[in-house]
């Protein structure tokens, strides 16, 4: 986008406005964000970005959207950021802290002030999505599917506060329309953690970081095509959503597909416990010198080797008619060639 930015901290769209319905993006120059700025932009919407100053913006530049700056702790510049507003999609948030307080204050706080932000926009605002994560919910119960219907279990500091911040927007339900998804782990063009698996894998070694756990996954396409849904159907008003594959995975069946979607060869490797928690230990070392969150710490690990991570996402199929257009192994290859394209591989 070109600059400088306006005193107001919104940079001229790249297209002529339009009478248009507005959807509001925060965190739409992250991974998942930015696929949801797109699935919007394919359905006809005009697109407005919050991003903070230091953001990126390589997945915004070139597109027919608006950024504005606009801190989530500037209660008065999100308030600015929303008017006139058809939807909000409130996807920012860490999923990586180096303390349960940083959890609480970025994805806690953000929520309860993008929600005071919503309450100004009027009657015009149709839909309020929060994108929470399965972790609000847990791992599943005794190799079971957990669906919206369980009781939410969360074992680390980033489920207490996603699952918070969904409390918080299904409190508002009877002055807002609001509605919740939680995916499970989100996977596609521009993912850097799943990139790990890939770069991994090119060095011929198939980590296994937990054996025989199962989880959900869900491409970032059919995520982006759910949040669609979730804002355009009223039947989703005050609801949570579940979105994911039909079918699990595990991390052995990762590697193949990863090793088939590279056309190469890997040697299974098991870390032991002692070399994995060594591992957490090293990586949050690292990250108070960096002042950087891990990418591996002992809460992270201690998320992995709770239990199976798979759920359902019945709900969103029979209520809204969802259903995922890109099978897993299809997936990986599609992310695979995105990633050698970008020069990542």
């Amino acid at each position: 986008m070109s600059e400088p930015t306006s005193p107001g901290g919104t940079e001229p769209p790249s297209a002529p406005v339009t009478d248009a319905p507005l959807a509001v993006v925060t965190g739409a120059s992250g991974f998942v964000g930015s696929h949801i700025a797109d699935e919007l932009l394919r359905r006809g919407a005009r697109v407005r970005c919050i991003v903070r100053r230091s953001s990126s913006r390589r997945w915004l530049e070139g597109k027919p959207l608006e950024i504005v700056v606009a801190p989530l702790e500037d209660s008065a510049a999100l308030a600015a950021a929303v008017t006139g507003a058809t939807w909000i999609v409130h996807a920012a948030g860490l999923t990586r802290a180096r303390s349960a307080a940083e959890f609480h204050e970025a994805n806690v706080g953000g929520t309860e002030r993008m929600l005071r932000a919503a309450l100004t926009v009027g009657p015009g605002l149709r839909r309020f999505l929060l994108i929470s994560s399965q972790a609000a919910a847990g791992p599943s119960r005794d190799g079971m599917p957990v669906s919206e219907a369980h009781p939410p279990r969360p074992v680390s500091a980033y489920g207490e506060s996603k699952l918070r911040s969904e409390e918080l927007v299904l409190q508002m339900r009877n002055r807002l329309s609001v509605c919740s998804i939680r995916p499970p782990a989100v996977y596609g063009p521009r993912d850097e953690a799943t990139l790990k698996l890939f770069v991994a894998v090119k060095r011929h070694l198939q980590p296994v970081l937990h054996r025989g756990g199962k989880f959900s996954l869900v491409h970032v396409e059919d995520l982006a095509r759910a949040c669609w849904l979730a804002l355009d159907d009223d039947r989703a008003a005050g609801e949570i959503f579940f979105v994911a594959e039909p079918d699990a995975t595990n991390y052995d069946e990762m590697g193949k597909f990863a090793k088939r979607a590279l056309g190469t060869w890997a040697v299974r490797f098991e870390p032991p416990a002692w070399l994995l928690t060594a591992g957490a230990l090293a990586g949050e070392a690292i990250g108070a010198l960096t002042n950087r969150p891990p990418f591996l710490s002992r809460p992270k690990l201690r998320e992995i080797q709770a239990g199976d991570w798979i759920c359902t996402s019945a709900k969103i199929r029979a209520r809204l008619g969802w259903s995922p257009r890109m099978p897993i192994e299809e997936g990986f290859r599609q992310t695979a060639a995105w990633y050698r394209e970008a020069g990542w591989l």
